[in-house]
C-alpha cells in the first residue's frame, strides 16, 4: 500500500498544472483518510483536499490481493448546484474537481499493482461537509502490499542443527584452546 501511496502523492503533486489549466485551485492537501470530514475540529484541514482510504482483501490460492482505493474528495464552498443559486459557476467547479481528480487518477498504477480501476462514486454528506467518494480497485502483491505483512530476512544461524524438524542448539563441546608451550 505504500508503494500506491506514494505514488498518488507524487501525482498530485506533480499536476497542479491540470487544476489551473481547469480554472480550479490545485489540491492542497493529499493524506491517509482518518475521519477528517466528520470531525474537522480535531484535524487541520487545506482544502480542496483529497483524502485517501483504503481496505486490502486477502487473494486466495496465491492470487494477488486486491485493494479498494477510496478518494475523499472535499472542496469549498460546497455543491451550490440547485438550478435557481446564484453560485451555481461555484456549484459546477465541484463536478469538474470530481473530474479532474478521476482524470489523474485513472490507470495510475506502482511497481506491485495493477492499474487503478474505477469502481464507482458517491456523494457523502457530514454536518460540516458536502463532498464526494471516487472508487478504485487494483490487484497488489500479496508479500509487499499489506501493512501487516511482515517482511522475510534470510538470517544464518550457527551454533544450531535441524534434528527430527526441531531445531536444536548444538551441546557439543568446544574445542580446547590450542597452548602452544615454548
Amino acid at each position: 500500500m505504500d508503494q500506491i501511496y506514494q505514488k498518488i502523492i507524487e501525482t498530485f503533486n506533480a499536476n497542479s498544472q491540470v487544476f489551473v489549466e481547469r480554472n480550479l485551485p490545485p489540491v492542497r492537501q493529499v493524506d491517509i483518510y482518518m475521519g477528517q470530514p466528520d470531525a474537522p475540529e480535531i484535524f487541520e484541514l487545506f482544502l480542496p483536499g483529497v483524502f485517501v482510504e483504503w481496505g486490502i482483501t486477502p487473494g486466495t490460492n496465491g492470487e494477488p490481493d486486491q485493494l479498494q482505493l477510496d478518494f475523499h474528495i472535499l472542496q469549498e464552498p460546497g455543491t451550490h448546484t440547485e438550478h435557481f443559486s446564484a453560485r451555481l459557476t461555484e456549484g459546477l467547479e465541484y463536478i469538474l474537481m470530481v473530474k479532474t481528480v478521476k482524470y489523474l487518477v485513472n490507470r495510475l498504477r506502482a511497481e506491485n499493482s495493477t492499474p487503478l480501476t474505477y469502481a464507482g462514486e458517491r456523494p457523502r454528506v457530514t454536518p460540516f461537509f458536502k463532498y464526494h467518494i471516487v472508487s478504485y480497485t487494483c490487484s497488489i502483491d500479496s508479500d509487499t502490499g499489506s501493512l501487516t505483512a511482515g517482511e522475510n530476512k534470510d538470517v544464518q544461524l550457527t551454533g544450531y542443527e535441524l534434528t527430527s524438524g526441531k531445531l536444536q542448539k548444538n551441546e557439543a563441546e568446544p574445542p580446547a584452546p590450542v597452548i602452544e608451550i615454548y
